[in-house]
């Protein structure tokens, strides 16, 4: 990520941005002076400084002439956070919430999505996870699992040595890179692939038969370490 895209994830378009980066390097400048030295077309600067004062990212000096001087960056960072934070907590509160009444199978695709779903899923835990992971797998959530520790929660984990995590109740065996299977507080459930080899894919449900199932499967998983000490 460079400064112009993270720039755009809060609202800027890509002039905007170039404008915002320049005004910081150089301080106060006129629109003449601004396009000059970011190198775009004057009629877009104009349009584009408008824009960065709407958006909070920058002031207007009036004067003879218009200058425009940035809002600092730690104004802009303290800003930006308020009024995501505004906005969540009215999402968060406000979005109806989906009535279900038969609790539904859903395929979750990338990795990406898969894995802030295994962190959603920790996060939520309220009493205890169990995870079937491969090491590398496991590093992916390795803030959120040391978290749930730190909470109190039993976390018992079925893994490839060396892999360690202090709290946790350990299992060594062989797993294959990729493979996941979680549950959490016997009320969530996912399950799927997420190696390099295929596309990631995993289901993830709240069903009782699909908890039982995978609950069962580590059960087994757990009693064969058990039996090869």
């Amino acid at each position: 990520m460079d400064l112009i895209e993270a720039l755009g994830k809060i609202g800027f378009t890509r002039h905007e941005a170039t404008l915002y980066i320049t005004l910081c390097q150089e301080g106060e400048l006129t629109g003449y002076e601004a396009a000059k030295i970011s190198g775009l077309p004057r009629s877009n600067v104009y349009l584009a400084l408008a824009g960065l004062v709407e958006k909070g990212g920058a002031y207007l000096c009036e004067g003879e002439v218009a200058r425009y001087t940035p809002v600092p960056i730690e104004e802009l960072v303290a800003n930006t956070r308020r009024q995501t934070d505004e906005v969540l907590i009215y999402l968060e509160k406000q979005i109806p919430k989906k009535k279900i009444s038969v609790e539904p199978y859903v395929t979750i695709t990338g990795k990406t999505q898969i894995v802030n779903k295994m962190k959603n899923i920790i996060d939520q835990a309220k009493e205890r996870i169990y995870l079937s992971f491969a090491p590398g797998e496991l590093e992916l959530v390795m803030n959120e699992l040391e978290a749930a520790v730190a909470r109190g929660l039993k976390v018992v984990i079925i893994t490839t040595e060396p892999f360690k995590i202090d709290g946790a109740i350990i299992h060594y065996i062989h797993k294959q890179p990729g493979q996941i299977r979680l549950i959490s507080d016997s009320a969530n459930v996912l399950t799927g692939e997420i190696g390099e080899q295929t596309e990631p894919a995993c289901l993830y449900s709240r069903n009782k038969n699909l908890i039982d199932l995978i609950k069962n499967s580590l059960t087994n998983e757990i009693k064969l370490v058990e039996l090869q000490k």
